[in-house]
């Protein structure tokens, strides 16, 4: 739900850089040592103050606020939801709390940063383990195996993908886009392979079979996602070239929580924004606030809407947006994705010699994560099924019982334990299916052949005082780095015109 910070802004004359609407960068931002620059350093301070309004008070609206107020402004953030994390009921496991969040990728330097000013620590993430299990097409054998020899799992591939692996294959096809991609213009490029659906692009280009590209989409959770942009797969390989991961030590939540510390007295929780309207030199933004039978107006000298696109709809905006941005909030995908969370209080999968790492399975349950760490409680906690686009609204109509019952059957299966002994055993749960959630309306953008070029630079775009950002309005999609970096952009343009 689009949620609303109150910012006065010192402005003057400033040597603060203007970014353009939409850089014009393949894969690689040639502005981020800037946007470094300016997460380490701020922006240079204001000279006379100025009123800003941002809605959205996620990473990227709570680090436009960090930069703003850190530059001299003065900061006030009404926030549409309290919550920080996904509470499980006390019971006889105890107390625990799991963060709905990814990983962070390789090196996301923005992000660090920000835990590097906070004081935050990072322990390793393990993304993979020997010992976890493959259960496809029936059959079951562990990740080891698998890593030893691919033929294993018996997809039907041509003599020469014969003994290599899901990632082998995949990073072939994608290293050859890659070095193409280096010898072709930025606009070119675009234009040639916007067009593409990642599937289309492994079979038409790649070359590969119809049963390397089934191994693909079943062991690297591509086939959900086989629809989506071509582009969007090489901007994710790129990012997942590495192998390292790490995660915040105490949960994710430890991010947000610092950014609200460094933002003392200004959260007002449960406020959303209804309309945004602009006349002359000035845009009053009108929210309502918990148990007010009216709207309160506040009027700005700017607007920073950092609200997901879905979210950005429910607002009015007067005079309304224009067609092109009104075009591209409307039309652009957003992934769904849904998460199935137990805690146990025996770890099963330890039996397994599992510590980390991730099980993938045909079944609906399809990635089930092992946690990387052990909790204070000694409760066990494990991510029993994470699943994005058409995998995750498999769960969508699914009652909470329904669900549960699929994922411990699914469980059960694949650890060769009872589903009663897992039902005594993981007794509390939470399920998060982002497509329900009346706050983002959906997971993250992820777009579908022809919208890179078509949206990406309408969604970043200003409308006159009125700004945008988000991690729909800058690439890679769906990642807290690109969040911050739009928010960077966006906030220094807002400092260099005020």
């Amino acid at each position: 739900s689009p949620v609303l910070l109150r910012i006065l802004l010192l402005a003057g004359v400033l040597s603060a850089k203007r970014f353009p609407c939409f850089p014009e960068y393949c894969l690689r931002d040639q502005d981020y040592e800037e946007l470094l620059g300016i997460a380490r350093g701020g922006l240079e301070p204001a000279a006379r103050p100025a009123h800003v309004v941002v809605v959205g008070a996620g990473i990227g609206g709570l680090t436009a606020a960090k930069l703003l107020q850190d530059a001299g402004h003065k900061v006030g953030i009404p926030r549409g939801s309290a919550q920080l994390c996904l509470p499980a009921p006390k019971g006889r496991a105890g107390g625990w709390c799991w963060r709905v969040a990814p990983p962070l990728r390789p090196l996301p330097r923005l992000v660090r940063e920000f835990i590097r000013q906070f004081n935050l620590g990072l322990n390793p993430f393990i993304q993979s383990d020997n010992n976890t299990w493959y259960f496809l097409k029936g059959a079951r054998v562990r990740a080891g195996e698998v890593g030893r020899n691919p033929d294993i799992l018996n997809y039907t591939v041509k003599p020469s993908e014969r003994g290599k692996s899901a990632v082998q294959l995949y990073r072939e096809v994608l290293n050859k886009a890659f070095k193409k991609f280096q010898t072709t213009d930025c606009r070119k490029y675009l234009a040639q392979h916007d067009s593409f659906s990642a599937k289309e692009y492994l079979i038409k280009v790649g070359g590969l079979s119809r049963g390397a590209v089934d191994m693909i989409g079943d062991v690297l959770n591509e086939d959900s996602g086989f629809y989506l942009s071509f582009l969007a797969s090489l901007w994710d390989f790129s990012i997942f070239s590495e192998e390292s991961f790490d995660e915040i030590t105490g949960g994710f939540d430890q991010l947000p929580r610092a950014f609200h510390k460094a933002l003392p007295n200004v959260v007002q929780f449960n406020c959303t924004v209804e309309k945004i309207m602009t006349k002359g030199d000035k845009v009053r933004v009108f929210y309502r606030a918990p148990d007010t039978l009216a709207p309160t107006t506040i009027t700005a000298d700017y607007v920073l809407v950092t609200s997901s696109a879905k979210a950005t709809r429910h607002i009015q905006f007067l005079p309304p947006l224009s067609p092109a941005k009104a075009h591209a909030l409307r039309s652009i995908n957003y992934a769904s994705a849904s998460k199935i969370i137990l805690a146990c209080s025996e770890k099963f999968w330890e039996k397994d010699g599992i510590r980390g790492g991730h099980s993938v399975t045909d079944r609906p349950s399809r990635f089930i994560y092992y946690p990387s760490h052990n909790f204070s409680s000694g409760v066990g906690v494990i991510l029993a099924s994470y699943t994005w686009n058409n995998d995750a609204e498999f769960f969508l109509p699914l009652t909470d019982e329904k669900c549960l019952d699929v994922v411990l059957q699914d469980l059960a299966d694949i650890h060769q334990v009872s589903k009663e002994y897992l039902q005594y055993t993981c007794d509390q749960h939470v399920i998060q299916k982002w497509q329900l959630d009346r706050h983002s309306l959906g997971a993250f953008a992820a777009f579908t052949p022809y919208q890179f070029v078509d949206y990406s630079q309408a969604l970043f775009a200003h409308e006159g005082r009125v700004h945008f950002a988000g991690e729909h309005a800058a690439q890679p999609h769906g990642w807290i780095d690109t969040a911050m970096k739009s928010a960077i952009r966006a906030a220094s343009n807002i400092h260099h015109d005020s």
